[in-house]
C-alpha cells in the first residue's frame, strides 16, 4: 500500500514538473484510444473531439487545483477585446473560404446547392459546429497548452510547434479527408492564422474558438458539402493554398511575435 502511495506521488511529481508533456501525451491518448475503440465497437460512443478538453481540466486540476480550473475558465471566457478581433475571427476563415471556392468554380468546377440548406442555415450551424468540436479543442490548445509554452521563444515559433502537435492529434480522422496532405497544410496554416488572432486578442481561447467554429461552419458543414470527387480534392487543395498564402502575409505583415508591435510581456519560467 505504502509504495503504491509513493508510486502515485511519484507520478503526480513528474506531472507538475512537465506539465505540457503530459496535456499532449494525455490528449492524444484520450482522442486516439477513443477513435480506435469507437471503429472496433460501434456501439461505443465517438467523443474524440473531448481528449484536448478533458486533459486540459485534469492537468489544471492536477498542478493547481481549483486555481488552475479558474485561469483554463477565465481564458474560455475573455471576451473583452478588440471589435475587430471579432471580426477577424468570424470572417478571416469565411473569406480564405471563399476566395477557395471563387477558383475552384473558375476551374470549371459545379457546385450542388441541394446538398446544403439556405444560407441563413448557417446561424444554426455555426452553434452545432462549436459544440463538435472547437469548443472541447480549443479549450486545450489555446486555453491551457498554449500559455504554457516558454515565452522565451517567439510566438510564431511557438505556434508551429503547436501546430505540428494539432495536426498529428487530427490524424485518425484526417484519413477521411479527400486528401490528406492538402488538410495537414490547411491545418498548419490555419493554427498561425488562429494565433495571429489569439496573441492580439488578450490570448483569449474564447477569439480561438470563434475562428476554429466559423472555419468549420462556412467550409466543412456548408460550402465543402457543395462538392464531391475530383472538384472536392481540387478545393482542398486550393483552400490549402489561399490558407498558406494568408499566414504568410500575415507573418510577413506583423513579425515573428505576430502583432504589429513587440510582445513586451516578461518571459515566464515554463515546465515541459
Amino acid at each position: 500500500m505504502a509504495r503504491e502511495l509513493r508510486r502515485g506521488e511519484t507520478m503526480i511529481s513528474v506531472i507538475k514538473r512537465y506539465p505540457l508533456v503530459a496535456f499532449f501525451v494525455l490528449a492524444y491518448f484520450l482522442s486516439w484510444g477513443n477513435y480506435f475503440l469507437s471503429r472496433t465497437s460501434p456501439n461505443f460512443p465517438f467523443v474524440f473531439p473531448f481528449g484536448p478538453l478533458l486533459a486540459a481540466i485534469i492537468m489544471a486540476s492536477v498542478t493547481r487545483g481549483m486555481d488552475g480550473l479558474k485561469d483554463l475558465l477565465s481564458r474560455c471566457v475573455r471576451w473583452r477585446v478588440g471589435h475587430r478581433w471579432y471580426v477577424a475571427a468570424l470572417f478571416v476563415p469565411v473569406g480564405i473560404t471563399l476566395a477557395a471556392l471563387f477558383l475552384n468554380n473558375l476551374l470549371g468546377a459545379r457546385a450542388d446547392a441541394t446538398k446544403v440548406g439556405p444560407w441563413y442555415s448557417l446561424f444554426l450551424l455555426f452553434h452545432m459546429a462549436m459544440i463538435d468540436a472547437p469548443l472541447q479543442e480549443e479549450a486545450g490548445w489555446r486555453g491551457y497548452a498554449l500559455p504554457r509554452f516558454p515565452a522565451s521563444r517567439s510566438p510564431i515559433a511557438n505556434t508551429l510547434i503547436l501546430g505540428v502537435l494539432v495536426v498529428g492529434w487530427h490524424l485518425p480522422v484526417a484519413l477521411g479527408a479527400p486528401s490528406i496532405a492538402a488538410y495537414m497544410i490547411g491545418g498548419m496554416a490555419s493554427a498561425v492564422l488562429t494565433n495571429w488572432v489569439y496573441y492580439n486578442a488578450r490570448e483569449s481561447a474564447l477569439l480561438a474558438i470563434l475562428y476554429h467554429t466559423a472555419q468549420n461552419t462556412f467550409g466543412g458543414y456548408y460550402i465543402f458539402r457543395m462538392f464531391s470527387g475530383g472538384d472536392l480534392v481540387r478545393l482542398w487543395w486550393l483552400w490549402a493554398a489561399v490558407y498558406v498564402m494568408v499566414a504568410v502575409i500575415v507573418v510577413l505583415f506583423t513579425g515573428p511575435n505576430l502583432r504589429r508591435q513587440p510582445h513586451a510581456s516578461p518571459p515566464r519560467q515554463v515546465s515541459y
